[in-house]
């Protein structure tokens, strides 16, 4: 079975299409108390009939050095991607970390299309895209800036007209619901042979696991 390795992991190819969904900011309660209530019945039968595993974080907790810790494989101190933000010493200034300089890994989605595989991603927010996209030759785009894709910078364009919902607030629960509602679209008429999709921690933020807001 073809194999690859990127940052001294060895990875099989996907012989059926792979989603990998990263729930920025849910910790296991908001999954296990709306099972519990009965508003995830598919989750219910995933985590029954498949493998569930509660792992550690890296820290920070943060969005960024989480998500390409996920997507590379390997944990801060590799990739390079320590916080949401950084102190840039030789400019004197505090910077976002989402601009590609700061990732010193590649990333396992680039290496996966290098070797052949249709490879899809999308991202709630903006400020995710060019890391998780950086040198991969596929589909990348966010929910947040959805309306600009193009062909040449994110792989897709038309992407309203093939989710079927107008760009969402950046601060909303809608941002994520576009991230998934483009995965179901982009699996039913591309067929990445992986996809990864990122939301936002808007809902976490602003109610508890177990509240009516969380679990609808």
């Amino acid at each position: 079975m073809p194999r690859i390795e990127v940052n001294g992991r060895g990875y099989r190819l996907p012989e059926e299409p792979s989603v990998v969904v990263c729930v920025d900011g849910c910790e296991p309660d908001y999954i296990a108390l709306a099972v519990a209530g009965g508003h995830m019945p598919w989750m219910k039968q995933v985590l029954a009939q498949g493998t569930e595993v509660v792992a550690d974080c890296v820290i920070p907790s943060f969005t960024n050095p989480n998500n390409l810790s996920i997507v590379t494989g390997a944990p801060p101190a590799i990739h390079g991607i320590c916080g949401n933000y950084l102190y840039d010493a030789e400019n004197g200034v505090e910077v976002m970390m989402n601009d590609p300089k700061w990732l010193r890994a590649p990333t396992l989605l680039a290496a996966l299309a290098d070797a052949g595989c249709k490879v899809a991603v999308v991202t709630a927010k903006d400020k995710l895209r060019k890391l998780l996209g950086h040198r991969l030759r596929g589909i990348c785009f966010s929910a947040e800036k959805a309306d600009q894709a193009s062909l040449e910078e994110h792989g897709i364009d038309g992407v309203l007209h093939l989710v079927g919902m107008p760009v969402p607030s950046v601060y909303s629960a809608e941002l994520s619901e576009f991230v998934f509602a483009a995965g179901v679209k982009l699996m039913q008429t591309r067929r990445p042979d992986v996809m990864y999709l990122s939301t936002t921690d808007y809902v976490q933020h602003k109610h508890a696991p177990g509240s009516a807001e969380a679990n609808s």
